[in-house]
């Protein structure tokens, strides 16, 4: 099982740290860099990385806080994730890469553009926002929704399937119970601690590249699902405003997790984004 531990290298600025990563597809391909989101891990690219492989080298990896990689108990800034993210790409040996991220992914993409602009061959912003007052927020009770934890009255399973309906739609938690059941289980696997959540959150919280994104030069996507409730729609429009050239992409009817809803659509949005990109 691969590792890589980080905070040893000049190259790049960042706290000490071990990241578990993967690396699929073929080696001399272009390599496209997944960033998940709050408290996931790897398993979330799990409908993109069989098909993207075969054409794409693609790297995964447990961002701090999350899965296998390590969980330290100190505050978290989106920069500091952002620089493990291309420390990971300073130890494979790769120069440039297409950056995806989803949700908190997002941002930490984004920040990677903002601080190494050289290391872009393509951003792809999924599900996710600017930080920062102006962004558009989640309703009341879908943030209920989304934090929910068992208390005396809710059971633990009361509380899972209130945090999927923040993040999945209707239609997908009914007809989909067996790909549900398979992700509690990784979610089981590698839980995230409480602390390393809080983290994680806390980070995202502070994030505001509002005023900063339009440094941003390479070639950007911006995917967003139209029946997202925990990152309203929205969030798509005022990025690409903000990004110069940056190009959208809705994909109807899929919740927060469009990679997972939509995933076909997803995928070919994509590779026909990263597919124009290296044929120049």
């Amino acid at each position: 099982m691969p590792y890589v531990k980080l905070g040893e290298n000049d190259e790049v600025e960042t706290t000490s740290v071990e990241l578990y990563y993967e690396v699929h597809g073929p080696e001399n391909a272009p390599a496209i860099m997944f960033i998940g989101g709050w408290a996931s891990y790897h398993w979330i690219w799990f409908r993109q990385i069989p098909m993207i492989s075969k054409k794409y080298r693609c790297i995964v990896f447990d961002n701090r806080g999350a899965g296998r990689s390590s969980k330290p108990d100190y505050p978290y800034t989106i920069k500091m994730m952002a620089d493990d993210t291309v420390g990971l790409l300073e130890v494979l040996g790769i120069e440039k890469a297409h950056i995806l991220g989803i949700s908190m992914g997002g941002l930490i993409a984004q920040q990677v553009a903002l601080s190494y602009p050289e290391r872009l061959r393509s951003l792809i912003i999924v599900s996710s926002h600017f930080g920062g007052p102006n962004q558009v927020h989640m309703d009341d009770r879908t943030m209920a929704c989304l934090i929910a934890v068992p208390t005396e009255t809710i059971s633990a399973e009361e509380a899972r399937d209130m945090r999927y309906q923040a993040t999945f739609s209707p239609g997908f938690l009914q007809e989909n119970k067996d790909i549900l059941e398979q992700i509690e289980k990784w979610i089981a696997k590698y839980p995230a601690p409480i602390y390393a959540q809080v983290h994680q959150s806390s980070a995202t919280g502070a994030f505001n590249s509002e005023k900063e994104l339009g440094r941003i030069t390479a070639p950007t996507l911006v995917i967003h699902g139209t029946a997202d409730k925990a990152v309203p729609t929205g969030n798509a429009e005022l990025i690409v405003k903000k990004i110069p050239g940056a190009k959208k992409a809705l994909i109807e009817d899929a919740a927060h997790f469009c990679i997972i809803e939509k995933y076909g659509e997803f995928n070919n949005i994509v590779l026909d984004f990263v597919d124009g990109i290296e044929k120049g």
